[in-house]
């Protein structure tokens, strides 16, 4: 398996001052572990249709994990 980010932007809060408006942009980081690009594609269909984000990318940080079995 590879591990995935996928960075989305969003609007904050908005501060009005006399003559001045600035919104905070917020980033977040959503991580994903799969075979494929496409994989992780389909699983954030979520992001990409909510109108209030921004998906700026998909990008492969781990080009290779092992996930060892749980013991009990």
């Amino acid at each position: 398996m590879k591990v995935y980010r996928v960075t989305t932007e969003r609007d904050g809060v908005t501060s009005r001052e006399p003559g001045r408006t600035s919104t905070e942009v917020l980033q977040e980081h959503h991580y994903y572990a799969a075979e494929t690009i496409e994989q992780v594609w389909q699983a954030i269909d979520w992001l990409r249709s909510d109108p209030e984000r921004t998906v700026l990318g998909v990008i492969e940080v781990l080009p290779a994990l092992t996930v060892l079995p749980l013991r009990t």
